[in-house]
């Protein structure tokens, strides 16, 4: 039973993560960016599958760990020598598909620091 309704053996249930990431109920002001939000100490605060970037139960994804690694080198190389900033008045407006995924691009400036 899943909030009254009854729900037969092997049924599959799905999430909406684009929904429930920006649920008032767990994150305040849920659509202000601010990363601070998935350290690890506040994800461990949340009830689970509050957030869950990468699936969960049986479509969690096996690359999580290798992805957010991958993550983290890239993002660190690229800003120690480069500055992106968007370009003024570039739309930015969310796109959810099977992934979030920005609906016109990122348009960015690139120079060295």
């Amino acid at each position: 039973t899943l909030s009254g309704y009854r729900l037969p053996a092997r049924t599959s249930v799905f999430f909406s993560q684009y929904i429930m990431h920006r649920n008032p109920l767990y994150f305040a002001e849920p659509f202000r960016f601010e990363p601070e939000r998935f350290t690890q100490d506040r994800k461990a605060a949340l009830p689970k599958f509050a957030y869950f970037p990468f699936g969960g139960g049986n479509r969690q994804c096996i690359g999580e760990g290798f992805a957010w690694m991958e993550l983290m080198l890239v993002l660190a190389t690229l800003a120690q020598k480069w500055k992106l900033e968007l370009l003024p008045g570039h739309p930015v407006e969310p796109q959810p598909l099977i992934t979030l995924r920005p609906k016109h691009g990122m348009k960015m400036t690139i120079t060295p620091r």
